[in-house]
């Protein structure tokens, strides 16, 4: 699962490629059934290059890396975002934020890059996340060890079908795991975010 930011009226930098033109239909979907697999490469390349070269088209994050961007975008701009703004972000529903909003959140987390704010953001929240990592490493270790016992006495089964005692020590395992490591802080994501934000001209969260 992951979030996918589509720049409402994006600044164009470049022409789109002739392959990506022939291959896209009216509503800019792709016409796979009529590429071969040499299009299909040739499509890709072609459409990661422009999306490069026009970062306010696009953007997207899996839901372990948006989670921290957005969280930190909320608490650098909570004095212009409205709760309803901050909602968008954690959801899929293709609510949308403004252009004059994403060109405030851009400037703001610019400003927070020049200041060394967002690397020392990053610095600090690295140890907590290394350190979890590390914990569940352990623990995946002994999640491992005990179904390796259960899969001697019961065969290859899936924890949810253990008998309701086994079940209840598996649980007990696995709410060891600290969910702090799914979330890695990245500074590198937070500045292509703010990239995406000054040449959107306004965004959708689908």
């Amino acid at each position: 699962m992951g979030y996918d930011l589509y720049g409402i009226n994006p600044q164009s930098n470049t022409e789109e490629p002739e392959i990506i033109q022939q291959f896209s239909d009216d509503k800019g979907w792709a016409k796979w059934d009529e590429m071969t697999e040499d299009d299909k490469e040739r499509y890709f390349k072609a459409k990661d290059e422009h999306q490069t070269e026009n970062p306010g088209e696009y953007f997207r994050a899996n839901v372990w890396y948006w989670r921290p961007i957005w969280n930190f975008v909320c608490e650098a701009c909570d004095d212009f975002m409205t709760s309803n703004d901050m909602d968008a972000g954690c959801s899929n529903s293709g609510d949308r934020i403004s252009k004059t909003k994403a060109l405030r959140m851009a400037r703001r987390l610019d400003k927070l890059e020049k200041d060394g704010f967002i690397a020392r953001w990053e610095e600090v929240m690295l140890e907590p996340y290394e350190k979890a990592q590390a914990h569940n490493k352990i623990v995946r270790q002994e999640m491992k060890e005990f179904q390796d016992k259960m899969k001697e006495k019961y065969g290859d089964i899936a924890p949810k079908d253990y008998p309701k005692k086994e079940y209840k020590k598996w649980e007990k395992i696995y709410a060891k795991e600290d969910w702090t490591a799914s979330y890695p802080p990245s500074r590198k994501a937070i500045l292509e975010f703010s990239r995406f934000c000054r040449q959107s001209g306004g965004f959708e969260i689908c």
